[in-house]
């Protein structure tokens, strides 16, 4: 059992070998991980818990910018292309680090997520 400020386990095998996926796959699992984080960061910032503090409105802005971003990078062909993704997700990955509890964890989580997902991206740059 698990409290409510423990952020919920991923299973081992989410994610399937990246070995296995073509680019336009592992496209699609990097954005299905960062409109989680998206998800994630509006929930916080609709709920009670958020508090309007300017480096709390730069991480939610960073968090939309980050995701538009992506949004806008076109689906690749080739593993080399993968790499504009990572690019765009980046400040992503760079913002949310595990410091407090709460929805701040389980955004943690999701860009950990993220970040499992950009895995073979991260080296084909």
């Amino acid at each position: 059992m698990r409290d409510a400020d423990t952020p919920p386990q991923e299973p081992a095998d989410h994610f399937r070998a990246r070995a296995e996926l073509t680019p336009r796959q592992q496209a699609a699992v990097i954005r299905a991980a960062a409109a989680e984080v998206r998800q994630r960061v509006q929930e916080w910032r609709d709920s009670s818990a958020w508090q309007d503090t300017p480096t709390n409105a730069h991480r939610y802005q960073a968090t939309m910018a980050g995701v538009a971003a992506l949004d806008a990078v076109p689906d690749p062909t080739t593993k080399e292309e993968l790499g504009e993704l990572f690019s765009a997700v980046r400040p992503l990955l760079a913002e949310w680090r595990p410091s407090r509890p709460g929805p701040e964890q389980h955004i943690f989580v999701a860009v950990e997520r993220l970040r499992k997902a950009c895995g073979s991206a991260d080296r084909a740059e």
